[in-house]
C-alpha cells in the first residue's frame, strides 16, 4: 500500500526535471508520514517519558518536537498557495491560537500558556497543511499507511515484549501496544480504523488490502478493552452506509437517513431517561469512574473565572492551586477534566467555549450540505463526528501536539474549503 501511495503522488517521470519533481513529492509524503507518526506519540513517548509526569513534558522532551515544527514549516512553505483553499479554517484556527496565546496575560501559569500556545500553532498549521495539500483519497491513505505500520508494531510489542505492549497495572491484560496505556492506543487506532475503512470505499482497486487493515486495527481496539473506542469504531462503521446513501440520493437514502436519525434520537432519549441503567448495561460505573466528581469540582471553580478561564493549559500545570483543590476533593491525581468542553471552560472560559462551539456548528452545517462535493468526504465527516464524540470524555479541544486535533483541523479545512471544486 505504501508503494502504491507513492506512485499515486509521484506519477511517472521521463525528463530530469520531472524526476526532481517526483523526488520532491516523494520526500514530501515521507515527511508528512513522519509528522503524523510523531503526533501519534507512539513508541517514542513511552520510551522517553514512561511516567507521563506533567503530561510527559520535560525540557529536553520539548526538543524532540523541534524537527516536527521545522518539517511543518517546510511543508507549508512548499505548498503556501494551497492555503488559499482553506481560508475559513485558517481564520478560525488563527482565532483559537491567538486567544490561547493572549490568555498568558491572565493565566495562572503564563509561561505554560505562551509556550503551549506556540505548540498549538504548529499543530494546527500541520492540520491545515493536510487539509489544503492532499486531495481525494491521498489524505486517508497517508493516515491509513501510518497506522498500518503502528498496528504491526503494536502486535510485535505485545507478542515479543509484553512488558511494554501489555498493561500490568490496574488494567492488567489489556493491550497498549506502542503507547503509554490502553486508552491511548485505542483512541489512536480508531483514527486508523476510520482511515482504513474510508480508503476501502475510495480506492476500490486496493479494497481488499484496506479491509484487511481495518480488521487488523479493529482487533487491537478489542484487545485494548476500551469500550469507548470500541463503540466509536462500531458507530463509525454504522455511519458509512448512511453517508453512502446520502451521497447517492433517492428514496433509499431518505429511508436510511430517517432510520439513523430515529435510532440516534431514541438512544439519546433512553440515555437521558435512565443513564444509570444504560451505563451499567455497557459495563460502566454510573459515576463514569469518578468523572462526575471531577466535573462538579470544575464547574464550581470555573465560576470564579467564568469568561476567560485560568489560561490555556494552565489549570492542570505543575503547582496549580485549582488543580490541587480538585485532586484533594476527588482523592486521586486527576490529570485532566476528562471532558473537552469543561477543560476548555477552565482554560479559556465561556469566550473560548462559545467561539469553538460556533466553529464546530459551522463545520457540521458544511458536512451536512457539502460533504458529497469533497472527494474525501467520508473521512472528513467521520473524523468530525469522532472528534465530537471523543471530546465528551477526553480533553482533545485545542490539543497541542495531538493527532486528533490535527485531523479535526484537516477535516474542518476540507469541509469549509472555499474552492471545493478543486478539493
Amino acid at each position: 500500500m505504501t508503494a502504491a501511495l507513492y506512485r499515486t503522488e509521484t506519477h511517472t517521470a521521463t525528463e530530469p526535471a520531472d524526476r526532481w519533481a517526483v523526488l520532491i513529492r516523494a520526500a514530501e509524503v515521507t515527511l508528512t508520514i513522519f509528522c503524523v507518526f510523531m503526533f501519534t506519540e507512539a513508541l517514542w513517548a513511552p520510551l522517553f517519558a514512561p511516567n507521563q509526569e506533567n503530561g510527559g513534558e520535560t525540557a529536553w522532551m520539548r526538543l524532540l518536537w523541534l524537527p516536527v515544527y521545522g518539517a511543518t514549516a517546510l511543508l507549508c512553505a512548499l505548498r503556501i498557495s494551497s492555503f488559499l483553499r482553506v481560508i475559513p479554517a485558517l481564520f478560525a484556527t488563527g482565532i483559537f491560537v491567538g486567544l490561547a496565546y493572549l490568555s498568558s496575560v491572565w493565566s495562572i501559569a503564563p509561561d505554560v500558556s505562551s509556550r503551549r500556545a506556540i505548540a498549538l500553532a504548529f499543530t494546527s498549521l500541520f492540520g491545515l497543511y493536510l487539509g489544503a495539500r492532499y486531495k481525494g483519497s491521498d489524505l486517508t491513505q497517508i493516515v491509513g499507511v501510518t497506522f498500518v505500520g503502528l498496528a504491526v508494531g503494536s502486535y510485535l510489542a505485545a507478542i515479543l515484549y509484553p512488558k511494554m505492549g501489555i498493561a500490568h497495572d490496574i488494567n492488567a491484560g489489556a493491550w497498549r501496544g506502542l503507547w503509554h496505556e490502553k486508552n491511548q492506543m485505542a483512541a489512536m487506532m480508531v483514527l486508523g480504523f476510520i482511515a482504513a475503512c474510508a480508503s476501502a470505499f475510495q480506492v476500490p482497486e486496493r479494497r481488499k488490502a484496506w479491509i484487511g487493515a481495518a480488521v487488523m486495527i479493529f482487533v487491537l481496539v478489542v484487545l485494548s478493552r476500551s469500550k469507548t473506542s470500541l463503540l466509536a469504531c462500531l458507530l463509525s462503521l454504522g455511519a458509512m452506509p448512511v453517508l453512502v446513501a446520502i451521497q447517492r440520493g433517492g428514496l433509499i437514502s431518505v429511508v436510511i437517513v430517517w432510520c439513523a436519525t430515529t435510532a440516534a434520537t431514541l438512544g439519546t432519549v433512553l440515555f437521558m431517561a435512565m443513564p444509570d441503567v444504560i451505563l451499567k448495561a455497557l459495563g460502566k460505573d454510573p459515576t463514569l469512574t469518578g468523572r462526575t466528581q471531577i466535573w462538579e469540582a470544575l464547574g464550581r471553580l470555573s465560576e470564579e473565572r467564568p469568561w476567560l478561564g485560568y489560561g490555556y493549559k494552565a489549570f492542570w500545570a505543575e503547582g496549580s492551586v485549582p488543580a490541587l483543590i480538585v485532586r484533594r476533593e476527588t482523592h486521586w491525581p486527576v490529570p485532566s477534566a476528562h471532558n473537552g468542553w469543561l477543560d476548555l471552560l477552565v482554560q479559556l472560559g465561556w469566550v473560548g467555549v462559545i467561539t469553538f462551539a460556533v466553529f464546530l456548528a459551522i463545520c457540521f452545517l458544511c458536512a451536512l450540505f457539502r460533504f458529497s462535493r469533497v472527494n474525501d468526504g467520508f473521512f472528513s465527516v467521520l473524523i468530525l463526528c469522532l472528534f465530537s464524540f471523543l471530546i465528551l470524555s477526553e480533553s482533545f479541544i485545542l490539543g497541542q501536539n495531538s493527532l486528533i486535533w490535527v485531523l479535526f483541523v484537516a477535516a474542518a479545512a476540507r469541509l469549509t474549503a472555499n474552492r471545493l471544486q478543486e478539493s
